[in-house]
């Protein structure tokens, strides 16, 4: 089932019930997490996306699209992407399209594990202020894209 990601953005500081009851989420579990975390999460495995609420009324706070799968070479994002946006983009490319980010991190290891850039932009038109950070792959291909309220940014 495809999931219309640019009504899903325009979600974000909405209650689950109110992205539900849209028919936005094909699944009917609800969001869970471990007892006492702050933020409960539904992850749409199928369709690339991940999900996270506040726990405390069930407010939308983040969404991640997962581009790539580092597991399978075969794995294309299923879903329409808002403009200008891509399944298959670069590091060069989003600089063409949207220009220098705001923040960016170089490559790095994280634990044992090597990562690629990460940068952060800032989206406009939008009902709230919102932003977009990138996350790189070793080969600077975008791997995922995660959308959330620029008040809920932690640089």
């Amino acid at each position: 089932m495809s999931v219309n990601v640019e009504a899903l953005i325009n979600c974000l500081g909405k209650t689950y019930q109110e992205i539900f009851d849209k028919g936005l989420i094909p699944y009917k579990s609800k969001p869970t997490g471990f007892s006492g975390d702050d933020v409960i999460c539904l992850d749409m495995v199928k369709e690339g996306i991940f999900l996270a609420f506040y726990r405390d009324k069930s407010i939308f706070k983040e969404m991640t699209l997962r581009l790539l799968n580092e597991k399978n070479s075969q794995y294309r994002f299923p879903n329409e992407l808002p403009t200008p946006l891509l399944s298959d983009m670069t590091r060069q490319w989003m600089h063409s399209q949207l220009g220098e980010p705001e923040k960016s991190l170089p490559p790095r290891k994280r634990l044992n594990k090597d990562v690629g850039w990460t940068e952060l932009y800032t989206l406009l038109d939008f009902h709230i202020p919102l932003s977009m950070q990138v996350s790189y792959d070793l080969q600077e291909r975008v791997k995922s894209v995660t959308f959330l309220p620029t008040s809920e940014v932690r640089w």
